[in-house]
């Protein structure tokens, strides 16, 4: 698989960018880190990271927990190109989408176990969606173990459409109380 870097020499256009990784694989904490890794040279620096939070599997069960991280990348790479490289480095760490959905079909749930999963939580100060990509990450309020790590790196970066931090959202999801 190819996830050739090209940034160009055009930093005017580069765009702060940040990524969810998860993982609950047995080796989910060296998949992880093998992740932001690649993605440091695929996408663009990394220039904040995480720690790495174990969490629960969300919406499907799982004898294994999840280790979730977040990263802060630099990039002049559009959302698109940076959704087909993520796609790309999820492959080459063994992700199969099409074995996820005989799983997911099997179980009757919404999800399945995955090896890596990398979101794109936000891009810039863009807002969009359509069939392929959703930015801001559409489930971002609702999901404590997306908004712990993304807390450590962008802590106080506004929601373009909500208006909130993410430091905002966990202290309201924390509370129980609904956006």
């Amino acid at each position: 698989m190819n996830v050739d870097r090209d940034m160009g020499d055009n930093v005017d256009k580069s765009v702060k960018v940040v990524l969810l990784f998860g993982s609950n694989d047995a080796e989910a904490g060296d998949i992880v880190r093998r992740a932001v890794a690649i993605v440091d040279l695929a996408v663009g620096p990394v220039v904040n990271l995480s720690k790495e939070y174990a969490s629960e599997p969300y919406g499907f069960t799982s004898e294994r927990g999840f280790v979730n991280c977040a990263a802060e990348v630099v990039t002049a790479l559009d959302a698109y190109e940076v959704l087909r490289r993520i796609n790309l480095i999820e492959a080459l760490l063994g992700r199969d989408r099409a074995v996820e959905a005989e799983a997911k079909s099997a179980s009757g749930e919404a999800y399945a176990s995955r090896p890596i999963d990398i979101d794109i939580i936000f891009y810039g100060t863009e807002t969009f969606s359509d069939e392929r990509l959703t930015i801001p990450y559409h489930f971002l309020a609702e999901r404590g173990y997306a908004l712990r790590p993304v807390v450590d790196v962008a802590a106080h970066f506004k929601h373009p459409a909500l208006e909130l931090t993410p430091k905002e959202m966990l202290e309201i999801l924390d509370n129980g109380t609904k956006l």
